[in-house]
């Protein structure tokens, strides 16, 4: 490698260290390898797929658009030309005539089409020995590698993959931040919330009361209720012992709603659905979404004056759990709200990314009607 070359790679790693954007760390590499050879070679840098199965184009910049696009996405495996081959068996795959190389068979009409004659490509590991991509060489004309040719694209390899896990680790740690402060805020918007219900809580019950002791026995109740509710939205726990056995659905909801449910002259809420048993994973959003939307309509819905009523209902089929929510008798609604506030946005992050399920609201002037439909497969255990 010559003194330029480690000069150029001396500046690369310095970009790595101070986090530059991936995808223009990889083209330079890319163009940093193909420029001493004036235009005989091109390189490319592959990445591994998250299932591991498949290779996805990360920078080519100098090899045909109709070539990158025909190769982006290939399945890893034996025979699938240089790269596919060198990610499946971890090793350097080395073919010095794609015309005349069984790696190719399946490739090579591609290859031809495009000038390309060779492929040299080793795979990219991390420091524990996973692959994460391959980086590659190709030739307009037939060519054996050099000693020196492997030494430099195994080096050229090696920076790749620095640059790949800074990347990663940046990710993991933007992740572990997002994570962080969306706990804070739901943190803070269930302390909000507490104060909230509670006030709501002895309003309602003030209504029905005929006495001071009636009204304390009717909060202490509702209380305590809410404390069952909340004990299911914690992450995998109910009081100090770990779920192992699944949820009841019917108890799940009528744990979440017992708090509102005054009987003085009808329920003001009713269910309707055959029981299921939940997966001690899915209780938790599940859970998470009744509340948001019980505790919403404590606030502003159905159940923050006297004779609102709230109808649940949910229907299994063989492939979703379809579960609606309709609320009746409180104040009108106008139109939707201008913006989603937290406890929205939350039920719908839990559905749609913990549970991989839709929900969809309709603001209706009678009253708010959510739909949530969810997989299965995502909440029994069958």
């Amino acid at each position: 490698m010559t003194s330029a070359l480690l000069e150029a790679e001396r500046n690369i790693l310095s970009r790595i260290a101070i986090g530059g954007p991936l995808e223009e760390v990889l083209r330079d590499i890319v163009l940093l390898v193909e420029k001493p050879s004036n235009g005989e070679m091109l390189a490319s840098i592959l990445f591994l797929s998250d299932d591991g199965k498949h290779l996805r184009e990360a920078a080519a910049p100098s090899l045909p658009d109709e070539y990158n696009a025909a190769i982006d996405g290939i399945a890893i495996g034996m025979g699938v030309g240089s790269c596919g081959t060198a990610a499946f068996t971890g090793q350097p795959v080395f073919v010095s005539d794609i015309a005349n190389d069984p790696l190719w068979k399946d490739f090579r009409d591609l290859a031809l089409a495009h000038g390309l004659r060779a492929c040299w490509s080793v795979p990219i590991r991390s420091v524990d020995g996973r692959v994460l991509g391959t980086f590659a060489n190709y030739y307009r004309e037939p060519k054996e590698p050099t000693e020196r040719d492997t030494e430099v694209i195994s080096m050229v390899a090696q920076t790749t993959a620095i640059a790949i896990e800074r990347h990663r680790r940046e990710l993991d740690r933007q992740r572990s931040e997002e994570k962080h402060m969306l706990l804070v805020r739901e943190l803070n918007h269930r302390v909000k919330n507490i104060f909230a219900l509670a006030n709501s809580l002895v309003v309602m019950s003030a209504r029905s009361a005929n006495s001071a002791d009636e009204l304390s026995r009717a909060v202490q109740g509702r209380l305590s209720a809410l404390s069952r509710a909340h004990e299911l939205v914690q992450p995998g726990y109910a009081g100090d012992d770990m779920q192992s056995s699944d949820v009841p659905l019917r108890t799940m909801f009528a744990d979440i709603l017992a708090p509102y449910r005054i009987s003085h002259v009808e329920d003001r809420v009713t269910m309707t659905g055959a029981d299921v048993g939940i997966a001690p994973d899915a209780v938790t959003s599940l859970a998470l979404v009744l509340h948001e939307l019980a505790t919403n309509a404590a606030k502003y819905g159905a159940l923050c004056g006297e004779h609102g009523t709230i109808d649940l209902s949910w229907t299994l089929t063989d492939t979703t759990l379809d579960i609606v929510w309709r609320e009746r008798g409180g104040p009108p609604v106008a139109a939707p709200p201008e913006r989603s506030g937290f406890g929205t946005t939350l039920a719908r992050r839990s559905v749609e990314s913990q549970l991989g399920g839709k929900i969809a609201h309709d603001w209706a002037p009678e009253g708010l009607r959510v739909a949530i439909s969810l997989p299965r497969a995502t909440l029994l255990r069958e």
